[in-house]
Formats: structure tokens, sequence, C-alpha cells
């Protein structure tokens, strides 16, 4: 749980999987996953919303207020240095964190006491850590939401998808959980933290905003990789993870981490679907590239949602979700007005200003429009052009 469950999830999915598990329609490790509660808090958390539901001022936050107390700067920059080391540089030991002993390295270092648990919500709150799957109960995944938009499941899958290519190819899909249908689907080269990005602003244009996004932790982001005008950048896993999050959050959408990836059964089963239908038609078809293998991609994406019945259901998902809509049972959101789409879906990198009041970035020095030694964040739309804000306010643009 990398914050708090009322800042990380809507209000509306906490009271639906409530709801489902109050009637068991849901089991307590189920609940458990989707909410990423220990079991104590999900009875408490329900003896709560049964206790509130009468009256309709069920809250999510605990208290009227929460006030953290803050570690002193020198502490949080070895926090983060030395976590950032663990996630990314360290090779036995890479992403294997030890609480414990930072605790007893921040005393050695600062001459005053930590709790190994202070530390352990700092790395969940920075997100450098999810917990460990032995953390949480298994995950059982034969269930349903309440109805289409209340969870989205977003996976890839590595495989040879265009066999004349001789090389593996990447298939990004997402999943309305309710109804099986397919709302997003882009089949890539090598993924990156853009391609996600491209596929959920598609998802959202086109359907709207769902609930929450559930996604496997240990593969969705193995790195994020674009080409500028001038370098290559390559961001390791958890940059990628930042840059997703940072999305979902700022749209309001929560998103789950499955501790183990094989937890999203539903997904992985449409995988195999696709892996035995699409290199057959890329190879019947004598595809070589990836534009026309989008295209047969399309044609399958539509047959699935719009013709073929769902073993599970018994229903054509598209159908399904039609009337899950006409029952008012639909929990897509519509998208707001006033939204900077260009701004929320781009790759963010913070930067500090120069003397001269220009910044670094790709290799070269921009105009930044900002004062020296002011903080800007550049948000990059690989290919096209990119921006420079401080806060909320634009402060230039760069055409590519």
């Amino acid at each position: 749980m990398v914050k708090q469950l009322h800042r990380r999830l809507e209000k509306g999915f906490v009271e639906e999987v409530l709801r489902s598990f109050n009637k068991r329609e849901m089991s307590e490790s189920q609940a458990c996953e989707l909410l990423g509660l220990k079991r104590t808090r999900l009875y408490e958390l329900r003896k709560e919303w049964l206790k509130a539901e009468s009256k309709g001022d069920f809250k999510l936050s605990r208290h009227k207020s929460y006030v953290t107390r803050a570690l002193p700067e020198e502490v949080v920059e070895f926090l983060h240095r030395e976590l950032r080391y663990i996630r990314q540089e360290a090779d036995t030991f890479r992403g294997r964190f030890n609480f414990a002993f930072l605790a007893e390295e921040a005393e050695k270092r600062f001459g005053y006491r930590f709790h190994r648990n202070t530390i352990r919500r700092f790395a969940l709150r920075h997100g450098y850590y999810h917990g460990q799957p032995e953390e949480k109960a298994k995950t059982c995944v034969r269930f349903e939401m309440a109805g289409p938009g209340m969870l989205f499941q977003h996976d890839s899958s590595n495989h040879c998808w265009i066999p004349k290519t001789g090389r593996r190819q990447d298939l990004i899909l997402t999943k309305d959980d309710y109804s099986r249908k397919l709302v997003g689907g882009l089949l890539v080269s090598k993924e990156t933290s853009w391609d996600h990005l491209c596929v959920v602003k598609k998802t959202i244009q086109e359907v709207g905003l769902a609930q929450a996004y559930y996604v496997d932790s240990d593969s969705i982001f193995r790195f994020s990789q674009h080409d500028g005008i001038h370098v290559t950048y390559i961001l390791k896993k958890d940059q990628g993870d930042v840059q997703f999050r940072r999305v979902l959050e700022a749209l309001g959408i929560g998103i789950i981490y499955a501790g183990d990836a094989q937890a999203k059964g539903k997904i992985e089963k449409v995988f195999d679907y696709f892996q035995r239908r699409l290199p057959l038609l890329c190879e019947r078809h004598k595809v070589t590239d990836l534009e026309e293998a989008n295209r047969l991609l399309e044609e399958l994406i539509l047959y699935y949602n719009e013709r073929r019945k769902h073993e599970e259901t018994g229903e054509i998902p598209s159908r399904r979700w039609e009337r899950a809509v006409v029952e008012r049972k639909s929990r897509i959101r519509p998208l707001g007005d006033g939204l900077d789409l260009d701004r929320i879906f781009s790759l963010h990198y913070q930067r500090l200003v120069r003397k001269d009041g220009r910044i670094s970035f790709e290799g070269k020095l921009w105009n930044s429009g900002a004062l020296p030694g002011a903080k800007v964040d550049v948000c990059l739309i690989p290919g096209k052009s990119f921006m420079i804000y401080r806060g909320s306010q634009k402060l230039w643009e760069y055409h590519l």
C-alpha cells in the first residue's frame, strides 16, 4: 500500500468491494487484495461501513486530520539514496529490502534511533516498495466486480507475435473485469511506460474513467525508453511505475498492485487466446511490420468483444457491458472538462533552472521562463514536443 486507503482508491470502489464482501460474493482474501488491507482492518472497515451506511456518512479517512512527523532533510536524502540504490543499482540484493538494517544504518549516521516501520512506511509512501507477496493473502481471481468500469485489468505479454520477424514483441491489453470486454490494446516492438500511457489515454477517451486499475508490479514496468532528439532515455522499473501511477492519480483512478504475477488469471487467459490466433494470422498474411499487425489485432479484439461468447459469463462481452449500463450498474465516470490531457499524458522530469535562466534537457540548453534556482517540470510528448511548467503554470513549449 503506497498511500492511505482514502488517497489510493475512490470511495465508490471501496464501498462496492465491501458490499460484495458483506454479501459473500467475494472472499476475504479477494477483498484484502483489492483494498490493500490486512484482515483485521478489513473487518474494522466493514463494521464502520455498515454502521454509517444508513446515515450516508461513511468516510474512508480514519481521522479528520492526519499529521505526520516530518523527517529531517538530511535523513530524507539518506533514505532516498539508499532505497534508490536497492531498487536500481544493487546486484545480488536488488529489490530485497531489509528495513531493520536500514534503521540501524540511519541510527549510526544520525545518532538517534529509528523504528523499522518508519523506514518501511517511507519506502511505501515514495513508491520504492510495494510489499512482498508473502505479506498478503494469496489472491483468488474467480470473482467479478459490481459493474463495468469498477476495475480494469492492465498487463502486457512478451511473445513472438509476428513470426516472420524472428523477434519477440510486447502486446499491451486492458480488460474490464465485469464484462470481460477488451477496452484497450496495442502491439509494440518493446514496451515502454510511454506505450502504456498511450493505451490508457485512448481507453479513457473512448470509454471513460474506471474506478481502479489492477496491474502487475513485477513485470508491467520493465523499463521506460524513448528516443529524444539528441539522446535516448532509459528509465528503470520504478521510474516507469511512477509515471503510470502519476497519470492515474491525476485522473482520480486508483491503482492496485497484484502481489503475484499469476493473480490476474482473467487477463492471462486473454493473452493465451491471442497467442493462439494473432501469430497465425500474421504468418498467414505475411505480416512483417507492427502497423499491419495492429490492424489484425483490432479485428481480433472486435471479434472477441462483439461476437465471441465468454466461457465463464456465458455472454458476449459487449452485450454484457451494454446490459449493465441499461441496468445502471456502470461505474464508468465521464472525462471531465478542463483536463490538460497533453500535460497529464506526458513523461515528467524535474529540472533546476540554471543561473542564466535555462535548463538542461536532452543534451541541450533551453530557455525556461523561470527564475534561476527554481524547480520546473519538463513534460515530454516523445517525438512531438515538450512543455515547461512551474506548478500549474505553463512557461514554455518547444516542438521537436
